[in-house]
């Protein structure tokens, strides 16, 4: 019997679950956004601006949705990064930081938890007192930083932990927080700029350390500055549902029917992913190697002869990888992962 870890008989739609607009420091308005993406085939939109949530369900038409969502922040008040002798530099460029998008699970709900009126400084301080939230001064600590992820998921949001390296983050923090429902595990803006933020071995740490269900995503972080869509269209999330509807799609990413996968045009595609006769199947379009990584330095590959496409690959279930996840790789180094899955749930005795 197939035991599907991907849902099959769903559509699969492409989103983008980091995004700023003219809202906050994107030089894009909301409705271009829409257009732009649009035309790159994607179908959902999570308009991320910094620190204000808005609802833009007005966007939505049959083939495009838009999910209320923000990038919230905890900075350090003083750095913890010193100066070099001699060395002049903008104290921002020292400050650790923790960015975390909030995904509403209700389109209309803008009640923004975790939330003081002083950072609602979107758009040039445009919403500052005119902000729904719960007054929650925020501090750089672990402590403090749980704490909003507990509101948050308590008033109906899922939260995803962004860019790990860009925040000059360490295990110390990231291995300890709670409630997470995601891992940005690529941040293409980022990406483009440092070249450190795919992040696949901080994903693999975290659930190493226990959080076995954490999910992973990749999203843009796109600001369109000057006009320009280098940073866009280059970490999709695919998200399976039914129909592209609200709930349908909050659904979705809540049971984690959902992969990611990085390149502007043609990224790979996950096609079925399945478990028969404690076998792990996988149909994907065409690539140069497949990976499937379990707990610690268990891991597997498949890969197709003198540099050859496969299209298919097979990797029998073994305990002692505990869990497990694959990635497919193709010609170009673009990926498409999925998050970890339990050995345990898929395995016959």
């Amino acid at each position: 019997m197939k035991k599907y870890l991907l849902p099959k008989n769903v559509n699969w739609y492409r989103a983008n679950l980091h995004c700023h607009t003219t809202v906050s420091d994107g030089a894009f308005t909301p409705e271009q956004v829409k257009e732009a993406y649009k035309a790159k085939g994607y179908s959902i939109v999570a308009y991320t601006d910094h620190e204000i949530l808005l609802d833009h369900s007005d966007l939505n038409d049959e083939s495009f949705l838009a999910l209320t969502s923000s990038e919230y922040s905890v900075n350090e008040t003083v750095p913890t990064y010193p100066n070099y002798e001699g060395q002049e530099i903008n104290p921002w460029v020292r400050t650790r930081v923790v960015h975390m998008n909030i995904f509403s699970k209700d389109p209309h709900n803008t009640f923004q938890p975790g939330a003081h009126d002083d950072t609602l400084w979107a758009c040039g301080g445009k919403y500052k007192g005119q902000g729904k939230c719960d007054g929650y001064k925020r501090e750089y600590s672990i402590e403090s930083i749980n704490e909003v992820i507990k509101r948050c998921n308590e008033a109906g949001f899922l939260v995803q932990y962004n860019h790990p390296s860009w925040s000059l983050n360490d295990k110390d923090l990231y291995l300890n927080l709670k409630g997470l429902w995601s891992l940005e595990i690529l941040n293409y803006a980022t990406e483009r700029i440092t070249g450190k933020e795919y992040c696949p071995e901080v994903y693999d740490q975290m659930v190493a350390s226990g959080m076995y269900n954490l999910n992973c995503t990749m999203g843009d972080d796109n600001h369109n500055r000057g006009g320009s869509v280098n940073h866009s269209f280059g970490g999709s999330t695919m998200i399976g549902a039914k129909e592209l509807k609200y709930d349908q799609i909050i659904e979705a990413m809540e049971k984690g029917h959902i992969y990611c996968t990085s390149g502007q045009d043609n990224p790979p595609q996950i096609k079925a992913l399945y478990v028969e006769d404690n076998i792990i199947k996988v149909d994907f379009t065409p690539a140069q190697t497949v990976f499937l990584n379990g707990y610690a330095r268990n891991y597997r590959i498949a890969e197709g002869e003198n540099g050859e496409d496969i299209t298919h690959a097979e990797f029998p279930l073994d305990k002692n990888d505990v869990y497990f996840r694959i990635t497919i790789r193709d010609k170009y180094g673009n990926n498409a992962h999925t998050h970890t899955y339990n050995v345990e749930d898929y395995i016959e005795e």
